[in-house]
């Protein structure tokens, strides 16, 4: 006879019965809330995705398009695009937009655009621009919607494929939104192999809090992208000498300490965009950033005047004149790759004749209190 060993059974009141799995039920639960996420997210993958349809060549022709030809006075409006309030749910401690308004004004700033996250914020208040910052995700690979009609809800809380970027861009784009690729240095959110994988973002933040480099905006055009600078505060928290004079609850002000928000320097009022005078409403903001004409400036510390934006202009022999009221420390013309064309230093004005081997130029200004950033002069068809 074979040996045989039965499973375990329990002996109640004469009866033979198995254990139950009731004892497992913890552990199958969260199991079971895994699997539902997992089958979700390899749905939307699949699902909400928008595959690359152009392919960028290089800036060609024999026309020049410079996007400041109708920029009019060097004066300009300053306009911050990068903000968080309070309106979100899980952001009570942070300032509201009234306040937020309220000290951007103090700065002498025209306009700005309240980007919280996942959400349009605050409706009724018709001054300031829309806007709203899409995704959740660790790797903080989020893309910024500037003037967009609605927001929507971030379907990749765990991966997105960069095909799936891609069609929340393009949706994006389709609700009305110009669309901005926000702080790439931040957790490397953004390789620059990846930027020139995607596409549908209209510009990328080379001016932000979590990384300053110009040099992305060089890998862009010299692929062929023709996007434009963008410079931001990505505004959170303002500095311990502005939030004392909010009256603001002590619930907030005691989160914020134990969140080790207060006290800190802050860094507001540093990065930001110049527009043309008068571009200062929404409807002729987003005019601006979709043709281009506008500048990035970063201050280099708080409290410094600001610096003068110049004038750029292209006459007919296809010469880049940069001429500006303030005396500048150097005046740069950046061209494929990032490489230095000319230099001119110590002047309030400088020209550069444009080559037949220069598919675009730039123009990067050092000041005494800033830097300021143009888009790129084109060539084109």
């Amino acid at each position: 006879m074979l040996l045989h060993v039965p499973g375990p059974i329990l002996e109640t009141e004469g009866n033979m019965v198995r254990p139950s799995l009731w004892k497992y039920r913890y552990p199958l639960f969260f199991l079971t809330l895994l699997g539902i996420l997992f089958i979700y997210q390899l749905a939307v993958v699949i699902l909400l995705r928008k595959s690359k349809e152009s392919l960028e060549t290089s800036f060609t022709g024999s026309k020049i398009v410079n996007p400041y030809e109708n920029f009019g006075n060097a004066n300009g409006e300053k306009i911050s695009l990068h903000t968080h309030s309070n309106e979100v749910w899980f952001t009570p401690e942070r300032h509201t937009v009234s306040e937020i308004i309220g000290e951007y004004k103090k700065e002498g700033f025209s306009n700005l655009a309240i980007t919280d996250y996942g959400q349009i914020s605050d409706t009724d208040d018709k001054t300031y621009i829309r806007g709203f910052e899409w995704g959740q995700n660790v790797k903080k690979r989020h893309i910024l919607a500037i003037g967009i009609k609605k927001a929507f809800y971030d379907f990749f809380p765990i991966y997105a494929s960069r095909e799936n970027l891609n069609w929340v861009m393009d949706r994006m784009k389709k609700l009305g939104g110009y669309v901005i690729l926000p702080h790439p240095k931040l957790n490397d959110s953004y390789s620059k192999e990846e930027m020139l994988s995607i596409e549908g973002f209209q510009a990328v933040e080379v001016y932000s809090p979590y990384g300053d480099d110009s040099k992305i905006l060089d890998s862009l055009l010299s692929s062929g992208k023709n996007v434009h600078c963008m410079a931001s505060d990505d505004l959170h928290y303002f500095p311990e000498t502005t939030v004392k004079q909010f009256d603001q609850p002590v619930w907030k002000d005691l989160i914020q300490t134990l969140g080790n928000q207060r006290g800190r320097k802050g860094e507001s009022f540093l990065r930001y965009i110049v527009t043309s005078d008068g571009v200062r409403e929404e409807t002729s903001v987003l005019q601006a950033l979709h043709s281009g004409s506008f500048y990035c400036v970063k201050k280099f510390f708080q409290g410094a005047s600001d610096p003068k934006v110049p004038l750029i202009q292209v006459n007919a022999d296809h010469q880049i004149q940069v001429t500006s009221k303030e005396r500048y420390l150097e005046i740069r013309f950046i061209g494929k790759k990032g490489e230095v064309l000319q230099v001119n230093p110590d002047t309030n004005s400088a020209k550069y004749q444009i080559l037949e081997s220069d598919p675009y130029v730039r123009v990067e200004v050092i000041a005494l209190t800033g830097s300021i950033l143009s888009n790129a002069i084109v060539r084109s068809e």
